[in-house]
């Protein structure tokens, strides 16, 4: 029998493959060795640059995969559990089985926090007189602006139930979100700039730390799923949200990593502190760069046969 075109996707797809239980221990243990080994070169600098720099690549990677299994594992137990309530609640059930309305519902809290976090970047930036605050009240105010246009968009198009419309107003949110990465990552690059000449950056007091660590780890895994999953949907309004949500994600690792070498960093590793900062910030400029490239190059090539 031959397999259907959604079996077939699901084949090609590329996953991580299942570990035993032993295995992911030792996969946890590995990155806690690595995650030590990072923050202690961080703080005293023994290591020579490329050994440093080896331990901290393989320290993002670890955690990366090793979060990858924890949250697949956590999600499966939640999932089960969530089923049958959801199933129960009308309002639930309809957002749980309309992909629309699901990334509309769970976009709402990030772009109230881009607002707010939009403002007190830019407040703070005045009145302190800081050019790095200014370039991080630019950025979220980009982002809010890509996230309320685009749910605004969904919101209008909510009742509408012809196609044609739901792809070209798509298309044409598509691009200019697409458009506005390109000036993020020129925002995202004064930071940079900025950042390479010790100006700027963040810092967490106390455990306060740890736990915005966590979240922000979370945060990029769970990011990186939805935009490999909304392929699915193959919907520009639903893509450009979920690539605003890997953004913003992005530039949380980037600002996380900023608090960790401030609050663990000596004078001695001030070098490498630079170059990391360096390396993470031109990645993320630009990764936002070819998404809004990439972005403007798709969406002149949707056509009419494409569904929205």
């Amino acid at each position: 029998m031959e397999m259907s075109k959604k079996e077939t996707r699901a084949a090609k797809r590329p996953t991580l493959p299942k570990l035993s239980l032993w295995r992911q221990l030792l996969l946890y243990l590995l990155m806690l060795l690595f995650i030590a080994l990072s923050l202690t070169n961080v703080r005293f600098g023994y290591m020579p640059e490329a050994v440093g720099l080896l331990c901290y690549m393989l320290s993002a990677l670890s955690v990366a995969v090793g979060c990858y299994y924890l949250i697949a594992d956590i999600s499966v137990h939640i999932a089960n559990a969530a089923k049958r309530k959801i199933a129960a609640h009308p309002h639930a059930n309809r957002v749980a089985s309309d992909a629309r309305l699901r990334t509309v519902v769970f976009t709402i809290p990030g772009l109230a926090a881009n607002i707010l976090f939009a403002a007190y970047n830019a407040i703070t930036g005045i009145l302190a007189h800081s050019a790095w605050f200014i370039s991080l009240a630019v950025y979220y105010t980009l982002l809010s602006m890509m996230r309320y246009s685009t749910v605004t968009k969904v919101r209008t198009l909510s009742g509408n139930r012809h196609e044609t419309d739901w792809r070209n107003q798509g298309i044409a949110v598509y691009r200019k979100n697409s458009a506005m990465f390109l000036f993020m990552a020129l925002a995202l690059a004064a930071m940079v700039l900025l950042l390479e000449h010790a100006e700027g950056g963040k810092n967490y007091p106390g455990l306060t730390i740890y736990a915005v660590a966590a979240y922000t780890t979370c945060k990029i895994i769970v990011s990186s799923v939805n935009i490999v999953k909304v392929r699915k949907h193959r919907s520009p309004l639903l893509t450009i949200i979920r690539k605003i949500g890997y953004t913003d994600a992005c530039v949380s690792v980037l600002t996380l990593q900023t608090a960790m070498f401030s609050s663990f960093a000596s004078e001695k590793s001030e070098a490498f502190v630079r170059l990391m900062n360096g390396v993470t910030g031109s990645a993320v400029c630009l990764l936002i760069a070819i998404f809004g490239v990439q972005g403007l190059y798709s969406a002149r090539n949707m056509n009419a046969q494409d569904p929205r």
